[in-house]
């Protein structure tokens, strides 16, 4: 092995000294200079590891049953001491895995105008009519000089004064002009920019490792997807143009200056440089006390988040005045970190402002007492005073602009590097898609996050076609990391894993996925609607019925059903309108739906309460049949129905065996669950699909009146069933899906879409008096106050209504269809295409 040197930064008597520790020919030695404090023959060491503490760390040596501390180190340097572990462990020095370069800022601005080159053009034209501008802004001044000189104070020469304003007019309509010219060119260049680096940076990401998103983690990466993409765009788009601008503004009335008279200009710049140390020393105190005064701004609005949510908690404990006194405490603080702002402020921009009205006052005097000598005539020192008011703005403007540059370049190396970055799962050359309902084998898997540090250790596994594997142990023991590497979020360290022989490197990556059902402890769902959510697990489209029979087999469906608008209610952010429990179930759902070869269950039933777990779990077995499927967990029915039980401990597999049979042994198995209430049993498997589908109610079912308007009878095949409330499982979607109730409220039958039977007009009475959907030919008006919406509409029966809807997710737009949820649940169909003009313009202006 070559020799390995690593630094402390802390030193036996915990000072912040540095020692070595060196690992080469056979021996651990760590050094505090010339002195050898600790030497070890590393045969001698039966183990190594890292301890952690509060602030220092300890490297700790097993060396002949005794454990000896090595050298110690602050939680900085924990991940080099843990390779150095790993290197001790193994023999082998670690490799060179790709250590951040920064790029240089100058770098850094070449590539972004590279990828700047698709817009190139229109940037250009932007640029160029910012320097118009500049140059139309110079226009004016000037021509007041000639007006005073040469007309007003000279031989009145009217032909000239036509010309004059006839200039000034043309001027100042052109600047209006190119002024908005400007604001078209490089807003809308911007939004594209913006817009597409967006774009590019969400696809890179989305298409990126696991492991890349675990480092970056995924507030930081929506940091550049937003933060960093604004600044970034800023730079490019304004700017640069407007350092452009100022500079050039700044020379040319430098040049006119000096022009019109060399000895007045110089009390223009005499002051110059007084005026850019005061801005200079103001971006360096402001910074401060602007970053203090967020923080404590910062204080008060976390404060108040999360002590409003928590009012609950807060009168139960009657501390309404401990947090009042408290609030106002931060709010004190703020006020004075504000006042110091206010200060700073006061301090600095009159003390500007006197230095160039004492700069005005200087050309006035001097200028004045030259045009009465009649030295220079007076159309020079009016000129004078009027670009004087235009000079000192432009170098106001650079100094608040430069820091802004850097932070927009700083920006910039960010997205840089996530576009640069490269996965550590790459696809295959030449992609295979063997059968996936083969044996899965893991042959010598060795794995860690961090490759020094492995969570699993020659794992040694075969799990047959079609059979059903528990795998249990302690928190930490590497059971997610099974399932994690056979989806191929993660590629092995060492070994292989393979699916009917095939090396999972060498499968297709999507159709891997394709056919791996997983769900995991935490259910994912997005801020959408229950039926996306569950057919979110299919690469094909979906029917309503095979989503109702998903969640049905998931026992969530009487549940949705209760929503306000059944499957095609939003379920907010991250399903947090949903209890644990209905969120776990939808992501069981969604994982049924998708129909798997392979079928991993991550603690799914975690989240579930004792009364449904076990129905649940006997729908999953239902529909996990003839499939491969795993089981991570701690609870005693899914082991107890599995085939075979895999027992892993640090990373390791230290038993395994059908359930009866390591129950039977005071192993590791029963260490692990104690005295639990062990039962050896299969749960009963159902086919919940199938008896789903057997709800389906043909075409030749008769439906008459049920006992009140909104219920119908059933005839089908001689019986007859009463009392029946037809409900739409999906008002908006798919308006014609019905489900039938018995007066239990049990769902006793489905229909694809009632509104091809023949007692089509029976069943729309019952069905708009359970599920009233208003349709709409009209609108009138859209009021907006706040995020409230207020639509004045005209329904189907020419009735004139006013309809208040609040948040984004309670207007719909569904296959050129509007839909409307208002704030009393009212449900408002819009149907665009049937609107007239009017009506169309005014919902495409808020759409």
């Amino acid at each position: 092995m070559d020799k390995y040197v690593l630094e402390t930064d802390l030193s036996h008597d915990l000072s912040f000294r540095p020692e070595k520790v060196e690992v080469s020919e056979g021996l651990l030695v760590v050094r505090r200079g010339d002195e050898v404090v600790l030497r070890v023959p590393l045969k001698d060491v039966e183990s190594v590891r890292v301890e952690e503490g509060l602030g220092v760390d300890k490297l700790v040596l097993t060396v002949g049953g005794r454990e000896v501390e090595a050298c110690y180190f602050t939680p900085a340097k924990r991940e080099e001491f843990r390779r150095l572990a790993r290197v001790v462990e193994t023999g082998m020095t670690p490799e060179d895995r790709g250590l951040e370069t920064k790029s240089s800022k100058a770098s850094t601005l070449s590539w972004l105008l590279k990828f700047m080159a698709p817009y190139r053009r229109r940037l250009l034209l932007g640029v160029l009519v910012s320097v118009l501008l500049t140059g139309l802004n110079l226009v004016p001044p000037y021509l007041l000089k000639v007006l005073i000189d040469s007309v007003l104070l000279g031989n009145h020469d009217r032909s000239l004064f036509v010309d004059l304003t006839a200039i000034l007019a043309g001027s100042y309509g052109a600047y209006a002009a190119a002024s908005a010219a400007q604001s078209y060119l490089l807003n809308t260049t911007g939004q594209r920019v913006v817009n597409d680096f967006r774009a590019k940076l969400f696809e890179h990401v989305i298409n990126h490792s696991s492991s890349f998103i675990d480092r970056m983690s995924s507030g930081r990466i929506i940091s550049r997807l937003t933060t960093d993409v604004g600044n970034t765009q800023w730079l490019m788009v304004w700017g640069l143009p407007t350092l452009t601008v100022n500079v050039l503004t700044l020379v040319g009335i430098g040049v006119i200056l000096f022009t019109m008279d060399v000895y007045l200009a110089l009390f223009v710049v005499v002051p110059t440089p007084v005026v850019i140390y005061l801005l200079l020393r103001y971006r360096g105190k402001s910074h401060k006390l602007y970053h203090r005064n967020w923080r404590r701004n910062s204080d008060v609005i976390s404060t108040f988040s999360d002590t409003i949510p928590n009012y609950a908690m807060v009168k139960s404990f009657a501390r309404e005045n401990y947090e009042v006194d408290r609030f106002g405490k931060l709010v004190d603080r703020l006020y004075d970190a504000q006042k110091d702002v206010t200060r700073m402020n006061v301090s600095y921009w009159p003390l500007i402002g006197l230095i160039t009205s004492l700069s005005t006052v200087a050309i006035w005097w001097v200028g004045g007492n030259q045009v009465i000598a009649g030295r220079i005539q007076l159309g020079v020192i009016t000129a004078f005073i009027a670009y004087l008011s235009l000079f000192y703005g432009p170098i106001n403007n650079l100094s608040n602009v430069i820091p802004f540059v850097q932070q927009a370049v700083t920006s910039g190396e960010r997205i840089r590097e996530v576009l640069e970055s490269k996965p550590d799962v790459l696809p295959p050359k030449d992609p295979k898609r063997p059968n996936m309902r083969g044996d899965v084998k893991f042959e010598g898997v060795w794995f860690g996050y961090d490759p020094l540090v492995p969570v699993l250790r020659g794992i040694e596994l075969t799990v047959r076609a079609g059979e059903k594997v528990a795998v249990v142990g302690k928190s930490g023991s590497g059971k997610s990391t099974l399932s994690k590497l056979l989806l191929r979020f993660y590629d092995p360290t060492e070994g292989r894993i393979t699916v009917d022989g095939v090396d999972l490197r060498d499968v297709d990556l999507q159709y891997l996925r394709s056919r791996v059902g997983y769900v995991p402890q935490e259910s994912v769902l997005f801020d959408s609607t229950v039926a996306y959510n569950i057919a979110y697990g299919s690469l094909r489209p979906v029917t309503s019925l095979e989503i109702v029979a998903a969640a049905v087999a998931a026992r969530v469906h009487d549940e949705v059903m209760k929503l306000p608008l059944a499957y095609d209610t939003n379920m907010g952010e991250r399903g947090n309108f949903l209890s644990g429990g209905q969120k776990q179930r939808i992501s069981i759902a969604r994982a049924l739906l998708k129909d798997p070869d392979i079928v991993i269950f991550d603690e799914a039933t975690s989240n579930l309460d004792v009364e449904n777990e076990r129905e649940i779990y006997a729908a999953i077995m239902g529909l996990s049949r003839g499939r491969t499927t795993i089981f991570v967990t701690h609870n005693v029915n899914e082991v107890m129905s599995s085939d075979r039980v895999v027992v892993m401990r640090d990373g390791v597999i230290v038993e395994q065996g059908s359930p009866s049979e390591l129950v039977g042994r005071e192993g590791e198995l029963k260490k692990l669950f104690g005295d639990q209430a062990w039962e050896v049993r299969k749960l009963e498997e159902r086919d919940m699909v199938g008896e789903v589908r057997k709800l389906l109610v043909p075409q030749e079912a008769k439906f008459t009146q049920g006992n009140r308007p909104s219920r119908v009878d059933l005839t089908l095949g001689g019986v007859t069933y009463r009392y029946l409330t037809p409900r739409l499982a999906f008002p908006v979607t798919d308006p014609g899906f019905l489900v039938l109730y018995d007066s239990e409220g049990k769902m006793v039958g489905l229909m694809e879409d009632y509104r091809t039977h023949p007692q089509r007009e029976i069943l729309e009475r019952a069905v708009s008096l359970n599920d009233m959907v208003v349709r709409v030919r009209g609108v009138r008006k859209i009021e907006l106050t706040g995020e409230e919406l207020k639509w004045t509409v005209v329904t189907e029966k020419g009735e004139e209504l006013t309809v208040s809807t609040k948040g984004r997710r309670n207007v719909m737009e569904v296959d050129g269809r509007v839909v409307l949820v208002d704030v009393n649940e009212r449900v408002f169909d819009v149907e665009l295409r049937k609107l007239d003009q009017r009506s169309k313009k005014l919902v495409s202006q808020i759409l």
